[in-house]
């Protein structure tokens, strides 16, 4: 049985940097606007958004590129999915108990900034995965 080759995007380490460089060029690309028309608190919001969004991409494709190299790409956009929903729900009760001097106003702010930052982030990696 031959082993092929990775190709350049089955990288792990290729991949978390794509996905950092795609998160944080959408970051610089939103965070004017966010700036102009809301203030700091939605620059801060997005921030929250852009790190939830990062962190579970980039354990799964280290945990699916060191530890599972042979894993089928709907196991990995599977568990993937479930990954992302976790840490990201997750991460807002977090942010949501740890800023009790987020309004209403900000924290809808926060959703918008992360539905935006997620289906990014999960354009990418799908990407990513299916190459």
């Amino acid at each position: 049985m031959q082993s092929t080759p990775d190709t350049p995007t089955r990288n792990p380490l290729k991949q978390c940097s794509i996905l950092t460089v795609s998160l944080l060029g959408l970051y610089a690309l939103l965070s004017v606007p966010a700036y102009l028309l809301v203030g700091v608190r939605a620059v801060e919001g997005l921030t929250y958004a852009v790190v939830l969004c990062l962190v579970p991409g980039m354990l799964v494709f280290l945990i699916s590129g060191f530890l599972y190299r042979d894993a089928a790409p709907v196991a990995v956009m599977g568990v993937s999915t479930l990954v992302r929903l976790m840490i990201v729900g997750i991460g807002t009760l977090i942010i949501i108990k740890l800023r009790t001097d987020f309004g209403s106003a900000e924290f809808l702010n926060f959703l918008i900034w992360l539905l935006i930052c997620y289906f990014a982030s999960l354009l990418v990696e799908t990407l990513l995965i299916i190459r």
